[in-house]
């Protein structure tokens, strides 16, 4: 449990909605850090129907000196509002550590360690871990323990900027509460989604601080998987939103390039040609093949990045000819993981 003290170096965020089978488990993963600091805990509800606004207020009248319930009327993001720099303006400690409430911490030292790195390192805004990832089948590292990125290290601004997903997982980050007082209008205004954005923004200019301890568990759900993806762009409303999302990813990347060094370029323009391939290959397996002729294009527009990328740029004018190409390689790589 936290430290003694009166004022908290380190405040936990956790944000929930609809979580009332898995916020316990999130919230006994913080009661239970061992520290010789003081830290609060901030347990923010968007207004919840299924019971977890009264787990959250249960457990703050058990340790009202340590959790704070934030417990909204209205839900918060349905008026477009980002609800994580929303729930980080009721923190008081300098440092923030951040969970969603579906996901838990497996280390009692998680906020420990992370702290004193983060303190080692002052020029730091950002730090992440390795954790497990849960998904409804199997679990496996984030970071796999033979990757070479196994070990801990300053990763450049460059690097985050070529991802497109979560390669900081969201229940390891550990950020200065300065990264969301300086946070640009466009994030709130245009950016389709927070994290990849927060993350970015957090680790300029200095890079984001990697640990590869294994501290949390991170629950997918089984997002992003490619059966997924193709039932849900197959609705056409699902569909139209995610071209919105694509067009309104490509203009805060252009916000991005306007406001870093020049030398970052390079990096946006191979994160913007290795996204528009993505969502071809997700446009052409949910049968949208003029979306697929476009974001194909577009990411050639960009950069020349791989043979695939080639191949189905080639291949656009033949989308079921492409489609089967790409299901073959699936299976191919679904045949060797599985091996």
């Amino acid at each position: 449990m936290a430290g003694r003290g009166d004022t908290p170096e380190v405040s936990v965020v956790c944000t929930t909605y609809n979580q009332a089978g898995y916020i316990r488990e999130a919230i006994e993963s913080f009661l239970c850090q061992q520290t010789d600091f003081c830290f609060e805990i901030i347990v923010h509800d968007d207004a919840s129907t299924d019971g977890t606004a009264e787990i959250i207020s249960e457990y703050a009248s058990r340790y009202p000196r340590l959790i704070r319930a934030v417990l909204r009327d209205e839900n918060q993001y349905q008026q477009g509002r980002r609800i994580m720099p929303l729930a980080a303006g009721f923190a008081r400690a300098p440092y923030l550590a951040l969970c969603e409430g579906d996901d838990f911490w497996c280390d009692e030292q998680k906020l420990a360690r992370q702290y004193r790195a983060m303190q080692a390192k002052p020029e730091i805004a950002i730090s992440y871990h390795n954790v497990i990832r849960r998904g409804p089948e199997r679990e496996v590292l984030h970071v796999e323990q033979q990757d070479s990125r196994n070990h801990e290290r300053v990763v450049t601004l460059d690097e985050l900027l070529v991802q497109t997903g979560d390669y900081c997982p969201s229940p390891s980050l550990m950020l200065h509460r300065r990264v969301m007082e300086r946070l640009p209008e466009w994030f709130y205004t245009t950016a389709p989604v927070g994290d990849f954005y927060l993350q970015v923004l957090a680790a300029e200019p200095e890079g984001a601080l990697y640990l590869p301890d294994i501290m949390a568990v991170y629950r997918t759900h089984a997002q992003g998987s490619w059966s997924q993806q193709q039932r849900q762009l197959k609705d056409d409303g699902r569909y139209a939103r995610h071209r919105d999302f694509m067009a309104r990813h490509a203009e805060c990347m252009a916000y991005l390039a306007s406001q870093l060094n020049a030398s970052h370029t390079p990096a946006i323009t191979l994160a913007l040609a290795r996204r528009w391939y993505y969502a071809s290959v997700e446009y052409l397996q949910a049968g949208r093949y003029q979306g697929y002729r476009e974001a194909i294009a577009t990411s050639m527009h960009h950069q020349t990045i791989s043979a695939p990328q080639r191949l189905l740029f080639l291949l656009r004018r033949t989308p079921r000819l492409a489609g089967r190409v790409v299901a073959m390689r699936h299976w191919y790589q679904r045949r060797r993981a599985s091996a």
